[in-house]
């Protein structure tokens, strides 16, 4: 055995040398990982910095997010910008981004209010707001039942009470309802007096007149075109496409709900809003 050893094994025998040799050895291991979390943090910025610098830099800018609301990276994965242009933080992608930055800029304070949002596929919402509720569709089961503590809701038969929801929001949720007039009519009637119905929906600027795509009939399912399917948080994961939406949807709203529709349509990197089918709708209950 070597003299330091020795010296550090009798060290540790006597009371008072021995808390100091164990808290000098427990120094040493802070440091050690301090230097590898520096280390490992110094490799990141490193390979960060490359990729800024890189010939694919223009597929990446700065700017603030409104999901995650800090200032970010916007990193471009792919040419459909829709689902391809995502916040590093948090992975938002633009028309959650956009859906978000307007009620920020349209509905101040919309996180003290009553919100309801149907369907939801993350958090993003929820996390700002107080009085939050969430619910999905579940084919079969009644408005207002739990399924393994979900709530279920079905927008053409929803059990809230009338006047009783600040702010409806459904994103991309439209598009699978087989009778979108009377879910517009159903969220028109337990919105408060002031309150709105902010949205998501693809709407095809190449189509002058939406039309549905399937439509229930006396044996089920019928196709009144190519079968589409779409991502759906329960279930199967697939949601069938039911409308097309087309240059008339703002006044298929107003007849179906009564309620003027606004759109908004933005581009701005600087806040990751890019994208085809960006559009955002309000419907006010005035």
């Amino acid at each position: 055995m070597t003299l330091r050893p020795l010296l550090k094994q009798i060290g540790l025998k006597l009371p008072v040398l021995g808390r100091v040799v164990r808290e000098r050895d427990s120094c040493r291991e802070e440091l050690q990982s301090l230097r590898l979390e520096f280390l490992r943090m110094a490799a990141e910025r490193e390979a960060f910095e490359s990729l800024l610098h890189s010939p694919s830099s223009e597929q990446l800018n700065s700017g603030y997010c409104h999901c995650c609301r800090q200032h970010t990276f916007f990193r471009i994965l792919g040419p459909w910008l829709r689902d391809e242009y995502v916040c590093l933080n948090c992975c938002s992608i633009p028309r959650q981004r956009h859906l978000q930055y307007v009620l920020d800029t349209q509905f101040k304070g919309w996180e003290d209010l009553v919100v309801h949002e149907s369907s939801p596929t993350n958090d993003f919402l929820s996390r700002w707001c107080t009085n939050y509720s969430s619910s999905q569709y579940f084919d079969g089961v009644d408005s207002g039942t739990l399924v393994e503590g979900i709530q279920c809701q079905n927008l053409e038969r929803l059990s809230f009470a009338d006047e009783s929801i600040d702010i409806f929001i459904t994103q991309d949720v439209f598009e699978h309802v087989f009778h979108p007039d009377v879910a517009a009519a159903e969220i028109a009637r337990v919105l408060k007096p002031g309150g709105a119905h902010v949205f998501t929906v693809p709407r095809l600027y190449w189509v002058p007149t939406s039309e549905p795509r399937a439509k229930l009939g006396p044996g089920g399912i019928e196709y009144l075109k190519e079968e589409s399917y779409h991502g759906n948080p329960v279930g199967d994961g697939r949601a069938l496409v039911t409308w097309d939406y087309g240059s008339d949807f703002e006044a298929l709203l107003k007849a179906w709900s009564g309620l003027e529709t606004t759109a908004y349509d933005s581009v701005d990197r600087s806040r990751g809003i890019d994208g085809e089918l960006r559009e955002v709708f309000v419907s006010r209950k005035v």
